[in-house]
């Protein structure tokens, strides 16, 4: 659903390209930029700076730019990077080792897999050609996967499913299988889950809610991470819940049917990619300073997973 792309820095060093390949990537693109090395922005710069051709005014826009595209386009994991060889001998080990959905470069002369020029690239192209809408099975893996990248390079993470049980396993799959991939890379330091407060469904609980949280949820969350649950109720002249959602600070997706496991087979939904103007109404919508619904309850469940149990 989001890919990651390795870009040669010095494939940016103007303005056209640099603006083309800023405008089609970021999560709403379903592409992100690996920064690869940890330093490939100023690589970037230096490459524009040794570009006579560049006029001081379009130098100057990358460089803006370029501060953005790290703050919410790019993808940073843990990869390898040798500095005693150059950008393109350690692309080629990394397609070996753990490829990338392609390498953006100057030229696809070098001999690698998924390797595409520059100067060739449009929508037209498979590697480049991302479906922002996609109809999956309701497996708990294929479910998760969609959002893998998004949870990987994300700090603040919501999970919005409305009519989540953590009494039923096949909802408690795949939220960890989320959950696996929130802290593949790092530890998030915020992760929620925000679901709808039914007085009727309540009513024919035969637990308490948050018991029933303190008793799943632990076994899921690693330890050294909080997870907070969150219930809401719909106000009285307010809208209610929508669909279920992956929310990051970086943007979103949408489930439209369940993030719950179907038991059996046949069943599937629709998953899309947010727009950016869709993701920051509904990010607003499940902040407690801006919530579109009423807060009945929160709670705090500490993480009692052991990492080694991965």
């Amino acid at each position: 659903m989001i890919n990651e792309y390795a870009v040669e820095p010095e494939a940016l060093n103007n303005w056209q390209n640099f603006r083309y390949v800023d405008d089609q990537v970021g999560v709403e693109h379903g592409r992100l930029i690996s920064r690869f090395p940890g330093k490939w922005a100023r690589m970037v710069m230096a490459a524009c700076c040794e570009n006579t051709q560049l006029r001081d005014v379009e130098r100057s826009r990358i460089a803006i730019k370029l501060k953005n595209l790290e703050k919410s386009k790019m993808a940073k994991l843990n990869r390898p990077y040798d500095p005693e060889k150059n950008w393109m001998n350690n692309i080629e080990e990394q397609q070996r080792q753990r490829p990338f959905h392609a390498v953006i470069a100057r030229n696809n002369e070098a001999k690698i897999p998924n390797i595409l020029n520059i100067d060739e690239l449009d929508a037209s192209h498979p590697l480049w050609n991302v479906p922002k809408e996609q109809v999956i099975s309701r497996k708990a893996n294929e479910l998760a996967c969609c959002a893998k990248l998004l949870l990987q390079v994300s700090k603040e993470i919501l999970i919005i499913d409305p009519h989540f049980d953590p009494m039923k396993s096949r909802f408690r799959k795949t939220f960890s299988n989320l959950i696996e991939f929130a802290f593949e890379e790092h530890l998030p330091l915020r992760i929620e889950l925000h679901v709808e407060y039914d007085d009727l469904k309540e009513q024919k609980r035969a637990t308490e809610w948050k018991d029933d949280c303190l008793r799943k949820f632990p076994q899921i969350i690693p330890e050294g991470l909080i997870l907070q649950v969150f219930r809401w109720k719909i106000k009285a002249s307010g809208d209610k819940p929508h669909a279920r959602y992956v929310l990051t600070e970086r943007g979103g997706i949408r489930y439209d049917y369940g993030l719950d496991e179907w038991v059996g087979e046949g069943q599937t939904t629709d998953v899309a990619l947010l727009s950016t103007s869709l993701y920051e109404q509904r990010w607003q919508d499940y902040q407690i300073k801006t919530a579109a619904f009423d807060l009945v309850d929160k709670i705090k469940v500490f993480g009692g997973r052991k990492l080694l149990e991965r």
